[in-house]
């Protein structure tokens, strides 16, 4: 019987060593787990951190490229407004006819042979003009801000300018139009000329086109010919130099000799 006791016993301490070193191991595990679960959380906050660092940095840029290109309108519109208080304070070449002598200086029907047609020629020309700037507004960036507006208006402006493109802003907006793929502006081939338009809005465009004509142009775009919406990523752009960033746009120019020799040779 005291043999069978001490077995007994023996058997037991063996059972409880084996059940503290199975109970140990199990800690360790756990507890390696969860340092390592530590370690992928740091991980991630890091990588985290470093992302909200680069948007912070990337929105900062955008403001202040927003901030200076307000600064130049401001600086341009203030130099307008100056230029137009000074036209009309400025004394008129001659003074006002009065109603009565309206009658005696006005053309014979005879003088209307010499009247030159080529005038009201050039007037629907301009017409033209207008309302193909117009479109290009509507359709580009009607639901743009004022600012970006001019800025796609300045871009056909400045295409037109430019001896690369054609010299009138109807041929400009409608190049390549004929065709399915290569239109310059994508509304001329895309089917939208055959949608219903908002005329207030258009209107609207009509309105900035004329007063853009009539002189108060604003370079809002920053000498660029280029632009394309933030959501897509054209090939071309690679191969010219960012002007400015505004509403949905990007805009672009063509890169200077300077720039082009300056740039690092690629394989």
């Amino acid at each position: 019987m005291a043999l069978k006791k001490r077995i007994s016993s023996i058997l037991d301490l063996d059972r409880d060593d084996f059940g503290q070193a199975v109970n140990w191991t199990a800690r360790s595990l756990i507890a390696a787990g969860g340092l390592s679960l530590c370690m992928l959380l740091t991980a991630l906050s890091a990588t985290a951190s470093v992302r909200d660092a680069e948007a912070r940095r990337s929105a900062d840029a955008a403001l202040a490229d927003q901030a200076a290109l307000v600064a130049d309108l401001a600086e341009f519109l203030a130099e307008e407004t100056a230029e137009a208080r000074e036209a009309l304070s400025a004394p008129k070449a001659e003074p006002a006819r009065s109603a009565a002598a309206l009658p005696a200086e006005s053309r014979t029907l005879a003088e209307f042979v010499d009247f030159d047609f080529t005038d009201l020629v050039v007037a629907k020309m301009d017409a033209e003009e207008r309302h193909c700037l117009a479109q290009a507004i509507y359709y580009e960036a009607g639901s743009e801000s004022r600012v970006g507006q001019m800025a796609v208006a300045d871009v056909v402006l400045n295409r037109v300018a430019s001896a690369v493109y054609p010299d009138t802003i109807c041929e400009v907006v409608y190049q390549g139009s004929q065709r399915t793929t290569g239109c310059q502006f994508t509304f001329t081939c895309d089917g939208s000329l055959k949608r219903p338009v908002n005329k207030a809005r258009f209107a609207r465009a009509e309105e900035l086109a004329g007063t853009i004509l009539a002189g108060l142009r604003a370079p809002a775009s920053r000498n660029a010919t280029h632009y394309h919406a933030d959501y897509v990523n054209p090939d071309w752009a690679a191969s010219l130099t960012p002007t400015a960033t505004i509403g949905a746009h990007k805009f672009y120019r063509f890169p200077k000799r300077v720039e082009i020799a300056e740039a690092p040779a690629t394989m």
